[in-house]
């Protein structure tokens, strides 16, 4: 039976994201003064069990239960100022000092207008002075260490005063020092300041240390409370992460033998997705190992130590964390390798060594990123990069520089980096790719825009945007009006979307992926009545031949579409030619500003999308289209696109 001194308590609570629950029966309770900590594999479900218990998620069964009080019953206010949660935080701020990060979290009691009064800023300063962080109040959050920034982020929900405290794998990427420092403030705010505490860890010896109680998270099920000593018992730890005796025994017990030491690169990374009934393992970007090798053969230059695994949180998110295939000095500078993880969702760059060379360029401040053998060079305009450069996509490059920064400014080092980014096998690789098709001669492309490899099939994307199409028509369910919906295909377009359209994002927005088609059809079965798309050229292009997948594997006919249209309007020979030989629609779009012809092109393209988005919708519901391109911003939209657009603004 559940303590009823628990302050947050969950009753056969069923969790997940589609129609089948991930974990079930689920019944916990965590009281003031405690640390309850969860354990377990990861995909097992632990983030999908403290975003429920915050009211992130629904529950799909059972109940949650807030000082005693089920947890809908409370407005988002009330339940900011009893609970916080603490999750990793990867999107960039734009000039935002740590106070006033910390200060976000003192929204639940500043009213609508967000002014910080006198006793608000009295709590930032004591929240930032709790988590020993008070130093870095005006410091620039974008520019901290991850220790630190681990520590402004309990340090904003520290601000909202909560009595019930959760946290997502609080210590990633921190090394041990940072760890045991962050979990000794948690352990004294608990047993202290009576707050309830739930977390995740995944350091086993630090989770037996710090808890009070456990509860084991695997996808089998979920344990009931146990103490310390019932939870890390061998038997139960090789049963939860389904090792053997000689696993469990190289891991906590004995010394591993030298010969059985696990070879140098192989893959460390372990994390997964659920796909239907089974866990896929996830992979990282050729970009997560080029930032990675840099990161490893800075450290040797700056430290004197070969590291013996190098870390870096993706713009995803999550923290990979890998051994060096090898790292040594050369006559220059150091070299490091890492290998390229593809997960289960294997492509032929998988198992290729990633190769960073790196230089230390004490009186040229900043970071330069060159392209070496095996990496491709870029040959016609339109793409990422300009013509001349290396095929280093923007991302990558963002991520290289900001792995040399943290390992400079760790090593305390004024001074600048030169980096060279290889590829071992990349040129002979790159021939069984779109690369030369695209502009991209003599190697392969650093690319990954979120650092991480998801693999999923095709019907697990379909079940994803079913099921976010399905939260979408709740909250319109009962709302005044018409029902309205936003699609994007991707994160370019919810990039778009937050910068140049942010007054539309308080509508439901559903990621369509490439099922343009698919997405609209749901969008018809769940009775929206106005629907927007916001996408990228690239993507939204091929709507006007009527291709409703626009994956490039269905139908790449970027170029064609182009060049149909500019016949139309009047275009000469040797433009349409052009256009079909361009490498992607940025370059097609600068053909057609030599011509002047882009606004008439584009105009009968939104024209053709129109048609085929009307054609697919079948009068169920209004629906248009917003054109953009990272190079040359707003393209125009479609007739019933502007109508839209104008309605939803008024």
């Amino acid at each position: 039976m559940m303590n009823e001194k628990a302050l947050c308590t969950a009753r056969e609570l069923a969790i997940g994201y589609g129609k089948t629950p991930l974990l079930s029966d689920i019944c916990l309770g965590v009281q003031p003064g405690q640390i309850l900590t969860l354990i377990g594999p990861n995909g097992a479900g632990k983030s999908t069990l403290l975003k429920t218990l915050a009211g992130q998620l629904a529950p799909m069964g059972g109940t949650v239960l807030l000082a005693g009080k089920d947890l809908t019953a409370y407005t988002g206010t009330q339940r900011a100022q009893k609970l916080a949660l603490m999750a990793p935080h990867s999107r960039r701020m734009e000039l935002t000092t740590c106070f006033d990060f910390v200060s976000a979290g003192r929204y639940p009691y500043t009213g609508r207008l967000g002014i910080l009064s006198a006793e608000d800023r009295q709590q930032v300063h004591r929240a930032l002075e709790l988590v020993g962080a008070a130093h870095l109040a005006d410091r620039d959050f974008n520019r901290i260490s991850d220790g630190q920034r681990q520590r402004i982020l309990l340090a904003r929900a520290l601000c909202q005063q909560p009595e019930v405290i959760l946290l997502d794998e609080p210590t990633s990427f921190l090394d041990i020092k940072g760890k045991i420092e962050l979990l000794t403030i948690l352990k004294e705010l608990a047993h202290t300041g009576q707050l309830a505490v739930i977390l995740s860890l995944h350091e086993l010896e630090l989770a037996e240390k710090i808890a009070d109680t456990v509860v084991c998270v695997s996808p089998g099920g979920v344990s009931g409370v146990l103490t310390p000593e019932q939870a890390f018992q061998p038997e139960n730890i090789r049963a939860l992460y389904g090792l053997t005796e000689q696993q469990y025994t190289a891991l906590f017990g004995t010394p591993e033998p030298e010969a059985e030491k696990a070879p140098a690169g192989k893959p460390q990374f372990e994390h997964y997705v659920r796909s239907g009934q089974k866990l896929l393992r996830c992979g990282y970007t050729t970009g997560t190992c080029a930032a990675l090798g840099a990161a490893g053969a800075a450290r040797l230059l700056l430290t004197g130590r070969e590291p013996e695994t190098v870390a870096l949180r993706t713009p995803k998110g999550i923290v990979v964390e890998v051994a060096p295939i090898y790292c040594h000095r050369t006559d220059a500078g150091a070299v490091c390798a890492i290998r390229k993880d593809g997960g289960d969702d294997v492509d032929v760059t998988t198992g290729l060594p990633v190769i960073a060379s790196v230089v230390l360029e004490p009186d040229a401040p900043g970071v330069r990123i060159l392209g070496g053998e095996g990496v491709g060079r870029v040959t016609k305009p339109g793409l990422d990069q300009p013509v001349g450069e290396a095929a280093i996509n923007h991302v990558p490059r963002r991520m290289i520089a900001e792995a040399l920064e943290r390992e400079a400014e760790n090593a305390a080092y004024t001074g600048g980096f030169a980096v060279t980014i290889s590829v071992e096998g990349g040129a002979e690789t790159a021939k069984r790719t779109f690369n030369p098709h695209i502009g991209v001669e003599g190697g392969l492309s650093i690319l990954g825009t979120s650092g991480i490899v998801e693999p999923m099939s095709q019907q697990a994307i379909l079940d994803t945007i079913q099921l976010e199409m399905n939260q979408a028509a709740l909250r319109t369910k009962n709302a005044p009006g018409p029902r309205r919906l936003v699609l994007a295909p991707g994160n370019y377009g919810l990039d778009y979307l937050a910068s140049a359209l942010p007054q539309f994002e308080r509508f439901p927005v559903v990621k369509t992926s490439n099922f343009i088609g698919d997405t609209l059809d749901m969008a018809a079965t769940a009775k929206f009545e106005e629907v927007l798309l916001v996408g990228h050229v690239g993507k939204l292009c091929k709507l006007a031949a009527g291709v409703m997948n626009t994956h490039s594997h269905t139908a790449d006919g970027r170029a064609e579409v182009f060049c149909a249209h500019a016949a139309l309007c009047g275009a000469a020979h040797e433009v349409c030619a052009a256009l079909m030989d361009a490498a992607t629609t940025d370059a097609c779009l600068d053909i057609l500003d030599g011509a002047q012809l882009r606004a008439p092109v584009l105009e009968s393209i939104l024209a053709a999308i129109q048609m085929h988005l009307d054609r697919r919708a079948g009068g169920a519901f209004r629906v248009g289209a917003v054109l953009f391109s990272n190079q040359h911003g707003p393209l125009g939209e479609t007739k019933t696109a502007k109508e839209l657009m104008r309605e939803w603004q008024n």
